[in-house]
């Protein structure tokens, strides 16, 4: 049977005569017909706002049509079953599984009927030992899912990174995690849903990721391999630590805003174009990690520990850090160290989590992993509030000195826009409230924007609203006719 072919419904227990059709599919497809034969000539007439509109309807389509094939695959699943412990000889389909099924009859790959079949069972409705009706397992996602505001490829990545958590997590926090994951999936695209929940299942599942003794043994190292091309190979398999340090010194070479004479110092504002850079990213990684050995080798000798002292920036709240530095007992004391005599609030870790810091490049860090860094490292202290709010740091210039630039990458971790994620090593910093319009050069005042968002932030469009210390973002009209405010949920939740 194709899929053009009617699709005939035996319920189980009734004769193949009194197979029935569903009424209403055959009209919808119909007008979907018939609208397609005449789609291509129509758009060519479109303006850009009527086929943005039009783009964004079809979607709308297609986010009801992924739904139903989740409640098709469902049914299979359910009437096949059902027929098994009746004995129906509609089970005697010759397929051993309703995946296999799925896959011949409606020409899909395996991965794809698998994915449909296990997102049914996570987001539909469900029936217990009894008959009683039961609300779906992710019953929040199912409604976002059930209404097109979330498409079906996000809830299957939603779907794996909570699987991926359950035997680590109670349920509160799996069902935080699914409320803001779902939040998420509703405004960003798969791709930045993925970086997501890949933060999500680090803060929670921190031993998850540690490999081995006998892993690092087979795999850590640094590799020279066969030249190639009249290039030498170079394979590197590193830990956590230190593949922040190595691209901390990479990233030397890849300030976008860097050049000759400029020397990275941030853009004033009426900014001019940056210079043309016929450079890849990864050729500047290999400029910053060769430049960086140049300088520590012209240094007067290296150390014996085998280098400078790490210069990473880690934000971690300072009661953890305290607690794992110093192993305070007196949590009174350690709690009203800043002066406020406030021993609460969540931590600055990911997502809210204690014991947790977080890397530029590399994300959730343990806060072990901090301890060990800060052996042999300079601690650069940010006092941040309960709302991730730098509360005290230096003066006010013109242009954003390095302590108040420490402070703002502190607090916002990388690009503000919504759905960047480009890291703080590679943003500018920018004047919320222009200079020239008596804006001051303060934390306050201050937001960190990578080139592209830093240049269309200046095309005066997008307008930039700070709220406790969290800078949110205006759209244009033309882009959300309401002016909804928006801000960046990867590098704090």
């Amino acid at each position: 049977m194709g899929i053009g072919a009617a699709l005939i419904v035996r319920p189980a227990g009734r004769p193949d005569g009194e197979g029935r059709r569903v009424p209403p599919l055959d009209s919808v497809l119909g007008q979907l017909r018939g609208f397609c034969a005449t789609a291509v000539g129509d758009a060519a007439l479109l303006g850009f706002a009527e086929a943005a509109e039009f783009a964004g309807r079809v979607e709308e389509i297609t986010r009801a049509a992924e739904y139903l094939q989740l409640v098709a695959a469902g049914a299979v699943q359910r009437t096949r079953f059902e027929a098994a412990n009746d004995g129906a000889p509609a089970l005697d389909d010759g397929y051993r599984k309703t995946s296999e099924f799925l896959r011949d009859q409606l020409q899909i790959s395996a991965v794809e009927a698998h994915r449909r079949l296990t997102l049914a069972q996570d987001l539909l409705p469900r029936t217990g030992m009894t008959g009683q009706p039961l609300p779906p397992v992710r019953e929040e996602l199912a409604a976002a899912v059930a209404a097109g505001a979330v498409p079906s490829r996000s809830a299957t990545i939603i779907t794996h990174a909570l699987d991926r958590v359950r035997p680590v997590c109670d349920p509160e926090t799996s069902a935080r995690m699914e409320h803001a994951l779902t939040r998420t999936a509703a405004e960003h695209d798969p791709d930045f849903l993925t970086r997501i929940t890949k933060r999500w299942v680090d803060a929670i599942d921190q031993d998850g990721a540690e490999p081995s003794e006998e892993v690092l043994r087979q795999l850590q190292g640094a590799f020279i391999r066969k030249p190639c091309h009249g290039l030498q190979h170079l394979e590197i398999f590193a830990t956590t630590e230190q593949f922040e340090h190595l691209l901390t010194v990479m990233n030397t070479a890849t300030n976008p805003r860097t050049g000759g004479g400029t020397a990275g110092n941030e853009a004033a504002d009426g900014f001019v174009p940056n210079q043309l850079d016929r450079r890849s990213r990864p050729q500047k990684h290999l400029d910053g990690l060769v430049g960086g050995c140049k300088v520590a080798m012209a240094s007067g000798g290296l150390p014996a520990a085998g280098g400078l002292r790490p210069q990473v920036m880690v934000t971690i709240d300072y009661r953890d850090l305290l607690e794992r530095l110093t192993r305070l007992t007196d949590t009174e004391e350690a709690a009203t160290l800043d002066g406020t005599g406030d021993a609460g609030g969540p931590g600055t870790g990911p997502f809210g989590f204690t014991g947790t810091g977080t890397m530029a490049f590399t994300g959730p860090v343990t806060a072990a992993t901090i301890r060990k860094i800060a052996c042999d490292a300079d601690i650069i202290p940010v006092l941040l509030g309960s709302e991730g709010r730098v509360l005290d740091i230096g003066r006010t210039t013109r242009v954003f000195p390095p302590h108040i630039r420490k402070a703002i990458t502190a607090r916002d971790q990388g690009c503000t826009f919504p759905g960047c994620t480009i890291p703080a090593p590679w943003c500018e910093a920018h004047h919320i409230t222009y200079w020239s319009r008596a804006g001051t050069t303060s934390t306050d005042n201050g937001t960190l924007l990578c080139s592209h968002h830093h240049h269309l932030i200046h095309k005066e469009q997008w307008t930039i609203q700070p709220r406790n210390g969290i800078p949110w973002f205006i759209p244009p009209p033309h882009i959300d006719p309401h002016q909804t405010p928006r801000r960046n949920h990867y590098f704090r939740c």
